[in-house]
C-alpha cells in the first residue's frame, strides 16, 4: 500500500478531512527528512532542483524562480528523484527526465520514485517488481508491496510479511517481519520493524537479527545516532545501544533535524536539544522540522515559520505549509498550492 492510499485510509476510519489532521497523520507515516549529510538517502531528499505545480488541471515543473521549466501537461506528477521523475498520462504512470522527455513509457497503474538506481513498479493486475532508469525489469513482479532501496537493501512484502531484497532480488533477509506502512528503512544499518504477534516494535541489523529489544509501541528510523520510540502514549528517543537516553515523556515527537526535534507537551508544541533540553517553549499547535534554518508551525488555523531563536519570519497565513528545499517552500492558501521564498513571498502564486 503506497503512502497516498494509507493517509487516505487513516483519514476515512479517524474521520478527519482538514489539512491539519492530514499533516498529523503525515507526520507519523513519513515524517520529514533530516536536511543534514548524516541523515538517510532514504529520509534525505535530494536537494530540489524543480517543483511540482498544477495549471488548468495540468501539472508540469517550476524551478525556484517560478519560471515554467516543464509545461503542464500531465495527469499527476511527483518530485524528481535522480535525474527521473513519475508522470501520469491518462490512467498510466511513466517517467521524465528534466527537459520533460519521456523515457519510461507510461504502463505502469503504480510507481514509486527511483533510489539506488531503481525503481518499485506494478501493472494492473501484477504483484510489485522494480524497473532500472531504461525500464527493464530487472527484479521481476512478485511482491505484495515493495518500497525503496536504501543502503543496498529493500523492504518487500511476502504473504503478509516483510522481508528484505537485495539490488539483485535476492531475499537476503526472509520474510518474517512487521511494521507500519512507510516504515523499515535500513539506517545506519539498523531497520525498525515488529517482531511476534504483539504490536511491539525493536531493531533488526543487516542479517535480520534482532539487536534493540522489541518493546516499543512505535520505532522510527536513526537520524543523526537517534530514533523516536514510543512506550505506551508516551514518546522519546534511543540511540543505537537502545538507550533511552531522552526519557519517553512527551504526547508526541518528531525527528531531529539540524539539532532540534520539535516535542508535543500538555497539547502544545516547542522543541529540544539533542539533551532533551527544551529551548523553544511549547506555544504552537504544530511544529515541523527545521530545514534551511526554518522550521513551519501553526497558530490557531494558520501557518507560518520560526527560525532558531524562535522568531516569526514569516507570518502565519497559510493554510498549510511544508519545509523549505533550495530556497522555497510549498504552501497552501484554501485547496491551491504555490511556493515561497524565505521572506514569504510567493515565487509561484496560487492563482496561477
Amino acid at each position: 500500500m503506497n503512502r497516498s492510499l494509507f493517509l487516505f485510509i487513516s483519514l476515512a476510519i479517524l474521520g478527519l478531512t482538514s489539512c491539519n489532521a492530514v499533516k498529523e497523520i503525515q507526520e507519523l507515516i513519513d515524517p520529514p527528512p533530516s536536511p543534514t549529510s548524516t541523515a538517510s538517502p532514504i529520509k534525505q531528499k535530494e536537494q530540489r532542483q524543480v517543483f511540482p505545480i498544477e495549471q488548468n488541471g495540468k501539472y508540469g515543473y517550476i524551478n525556484k524562480t517560478g519560471k515554467i521549466l516543464i509545461r503542464p501537461r500531465f495527469d499527476r506528477v511527483k518530485d524528481f528523484s535522480e535525474g527521473l521523475a513519475a508522470v501520469k498520462i491518462g490512467e498510466r504512470w511513466g517517467y521524465i527526465n528534466e527537459t520533460g522527455e519521456i523515457v519510461i513509457k507510461p504502463e505502469f497503474d503504480s510507481v514509486l520514485r527511483f533510489s539506488q538506481g531503481l525503481a518499485p513498479v506494478k501493472k494492473l493486475g501484477e504483484r510489485w517488481g522494480y524497473i532500472n532508469k531504461n525500464g527493464e525489469m530487472v527484479i521481476q513482479p512478485q511482491f505484495e508491496d515493495a518500497v525503496y532501496f536504501s543502503e543496498g537493501l529493500a523492504r518487500v512484502t511476502i504473504d503478509g510479511k516483510w522481508g528484505y531484497i537485495d539490488q539483485t532480488g535476492k531475499i537476503v533477509i526472509k520474510p518474517e517481519y512487521g511494521g507500519q506502512t512507510g516504515r523499515g528503512f535500513f539506517v545506519d544499518g539498523l531497520a525498525a520493524v515488529r517482531v511476534g504477534a504483539a504490536y511491539e516494535y525493536g531493531y533488526i541489523d543487516r542479517s535480520g537479527e534482532v539487536v534493540i529489544e522489541t518493546k516499543y509501541d512505535f520505532a522510527g528510523d536513526f537520524i543523526n545516532g537517534l530514533a523516536r520510540i514510543q512506550i505506551g502514549d508516551r514518546w522519546g528517543y534511543i540511540d543505537k545501544n537502545g538507550t533511552e537516553v531522552i526519557r519517553a515523556k512527551f504526547e508526541f515527537t518528531q525527528d531531529f533535524s539540524e539539532g532540534l526535534a520539535a516535542v508535543k507537551i500538555d497539547d502544545k508544541y516547542g522543541y529540544i536539544d539533542v539533551s532533551g533540553k527544551r529551548v523553544i517553549q511549547p506555544e504552537y499547535d504544530f511544529a515541523g522540522n527545521f530545514s534551511e534554518g526554518l522550521a513551519e508551525v501553526r497558530i490557531d488555523d494558520k501557518y507560518g515559520y520560526i527560525n532558531a531563536a524562535n522568531e516569526m519570519v514569516i507570518e502565519p497565513e497559510f493554510d498549510n505549509a511544508f519545509a523549505f528545499s533550495n530556497g522555497i517552500a510549498e504552501a497552501w492558501v484554501e485547496d491551491k498550492k504555490g511556493y515561497i521564498d524565505k521572506i514569504g513571498r510567493f515565487v509561484w502564486n496560487v492563482n496561477n
